[in-house]
């Protein structure tokens, strides 16, 4: 009875024909037993049936690889009987031959899947990028405000005064580099994008949230060391900012930044409540086990 009413909460939520039961087997008593429920549970709701294969690895003779991985995870080895672990093999990506004859007893739930992918219908346009747009300061050009802020970086960072006419060769020499980085920028489209994690990288050090001096190839931005997005002196260590930004292959530009690990979330929060929590997401990494790495572990 519990069930039944969860479930007709839920439906009337997200609307009729937005919302279904779930059947899956691989070969466990208790999911068996389970699933004769969940018939139940549709027949007596009219809520339809979706059968479903938790996937954890592609092919069948993939779950003893598995198993390892999983002592690999949980600091486990394979001999500890409490350890966790899958109890059967079927966690694989079943064809849809494999699908029909596990459910013969539930009609219309294998064809469901697909009807539901069907229906998922976002469009993501590929080769176009996707920033979210820094608002300037009314009354100037995004180009107008980042080359305000980075006269007041260089006269901080290289005390030169009037960065607009340097007095002498050195000066000369940072704010060549200078504006041959932001032509580069500009010509690139990418003001905006540095704009945006100037923003950001603000925020932190004025909410005395640690961030790292910066890493990778942005480090040989000197633009990027005018706005206080790296703490690194290119000139100092003979950095190349091609190796980040160049007319020859524009290609995105990507800022390793470091935040303390225990209040990065506070400047993932500013950037939502900024851009619009749909515009803002986390990248996922993907590592990759290489022979040398699996036979140390």
């Amino acid at each position: 009875d519990g069930a039944a009413q969860a479930a007709g909460e839920y439906r009337d939520i997200f609307g009729k024909g937005n919302f279904f039961v779930e059947v899956q087997d691989h070969n466990i008593p208790e999911q068996k037993a389970a699933n004769r429920n969940m018939l139940a549970l549709s027949k007596r709701t009219g809520i339809e049936l979706v059968a479903t294969n938790d996937v954890h690895y592609l092919r069948k003779s993939d779950a003893r690889a598995h198993d390892v991985l999983l002592c690999l995870q949980t600091q486990t080895v394979l001999s500890d009987p409490s350890r966790m672990r899958y109890r059967t093999e079927e966690f694989y990506l079943k064809t849809r031959d494999e699908m029909d004859r596990l459910f013969t007893e539930f009609p219309g739930s294998v064809e469901r899947t697909l009807e539901i992918a069907d229906r998922c219908a976002a469009e993501i346009e590929l080769g176009k990028l996707h920033f979210p747009s820094f608002r300037v300061p009314s009354g100037l050009t995004q180009k107008q405000y980042i080359l305000q802020l980075c006269h007041e970086g260089l006269r901080r960072r290289y005390g030169i005064e009037k960065p607009a006419s340097p007095n002498d060769d050195h000066e000369c020499a940072i704010m060549k580099r200078f504006e041959t980085e932001l032509h580069v920028i500009e010509k690139s489209d990418f003001i905006n994008y540095f704009l945006v994690v100037w923003d950001f990288v603000r925020f932190a050090h004025e909410h005395n949230i640690p961030v790292g001096p910066g890493r990778g190839s942005g480090g040989g931005s000197l633009v990027a060391y005018a706005l206080g997005i790296t703490a690194i002196d290119p000139l100092r260590y003979n950095l190349i900012f091609e190796r980040f930004l160049n007319l020859e292959r524009i290609s995105p530009p990507d800022f390793d930044i470091d935040f303390c690990q225990a209040r990065r979330d506070e400047v993932i929060t500013y950037v939502k409540e900024k851009y619009g929590q749909d515009n803002v997401a986390q990248i996922i990494t993907f590592g990759s086990l290489g022979a040398k790495t699996v036979i140390r572990d």
